[in-house]
């Protein structure tokens, strides 16, 4: 897939089937994810595996007692180390440490999409709880579940999205006055349509005869 089209596909999946992630495709997804930007490239995030069922249905009572939680045969429970971004970078650091975990979490769903795998990021849970089930360090703070799967919902909800013109201004906030060069983007979408035509029209004729 594309990058568009991942970004379309993702969606939170709440509903998974009992077949598992293989370790392969696991591997990739924490591989890749490593490349998420961090500030000062300190790539300061932790991330625990928790794969068994015992474990999940914990981390899934943890989690305010979000049962579908344990369907999903991976949980990635992802920790940031705020104390260390704080050496370099001082108050900002929490900021920081929040948003490189971040960064990191969208890597780990994007990707995991790309490969066919479901996911949600939950961030709803007792931090003490999971902190005592996953014997953590006081040093890092739990910011996300994300739980890894098949789904099995038929119809996801994940394409109801506000236009892009409500959260966009021009120059500081509150302008909506906007460059009509740039709004809105549905203008282009004929253009992208005709120049995909025509790449696949070069590529039937390169197939047909090769140089």
């Amino acid at each position: 897939m594309d990058l568009f089209e991942v970004l379309e596909k993702r969606y939170s999946c709440r509903e998974y089937l009992s077949r598992d992630v293989n370790d392969l495709d696991l591997s990739k997804i924490l591989n890749y994810a490593s490349f998420s930007p961090s500030a000062g490239n300190l790539q300061q995030w932790n991330l625990i595996v928790v794969k068994s069922k015992e474990k999940r249905e914990s981390l899934a009572i943890a989690s305010l007692n979000q049962s579908w939680m344990s369907q999903a045969p991976v949980h990635l429970v992802v920790l940031g180390n705020e104390e260390y971004v704080k050496k370099f970078y001082k108050i900002r650091g929490e900021l920081y440490c929040k948003q490189d975990c971040a960064a990191f979490i969208q890597s780990i769903l994007l990707i995991a999409t790309d490969l066919g795998i479901d996911s949600c990021w939950v961030g709803a849970f007792d931090n003490e709880m999971l902190k005592r089930e996953l014997e953590i360090p006081d040093n890092l703070v739990p910011y996300a579940i994300i739980t890894l799967g098949y789904g099995k919902e038929k119809n996801p909800n994940h394409k109801n999205r506000y236009d892009i013109n409500t959260f966009t201004f021009f120059e500081k906030y509150g302008n909506r006055s906007k460059d009509n060069s740039l709004l809105p983007l549905e203008k282009y979408v004929p253009e992208i349509q005709e120049k995909s035509k025509n790449i696949f029209s070069k590529l039937k004729v390169l197939i047909k005869h090769p140089k």
